[in-house]
């Protein structure tokens, strides 16, 4: 069979859109980059099944590794990202807490009134 006869794997094309996206928005909070990322890596599942029992009839395999990768790569930036601003607002939260600023402000916020 040669390369003309072969099927575009599906899905490959956007595995790699998805996987690129996921790299680029993981600075959104890292919601929305961990958010394409799964969905990249979930939608590949079936292509690589596919490519895996009948390589032969297939091509595009390259274009699917490739968005897996930037999507394993999106999803690790993402949650890191998610876990340092989860980190840091925790961190916030208990320093601003330990040195009685909630009561400052919300007496300044009567205040106000």
């Amino acid at each position: 069979m040669d390369e003309l006869d072969k099927q575009e794997l599906p899905n490959a094309t956007a595995t790699l859109v998805l996987g690129i996206l996921s790299i680029v928005f993981f600075c959104c909070y890292g919601i929305i980059g961990l958010a394409l990322g799964i969905i990249a890596l979930v939608i590949s599942n079936k292509s690589v099944k596919l490519f895996k029992e009948a390589p032969e009839k297939y091509k595009g395999y390259s274009n699917l590794n490739a968005g897996r990768i930037c999507a394993i790569i999106g999803v690790i930036l993402s949650g890191i990202y998610l876990l340092v601003i989860i980190i840091y607002l925790i961190a916030f939260g208990t320093m601003f807490g330990a040195m009685g600023g909630w009561e400052e402000l919300m007496e300044e916020l009567q205040n106000l009134e």
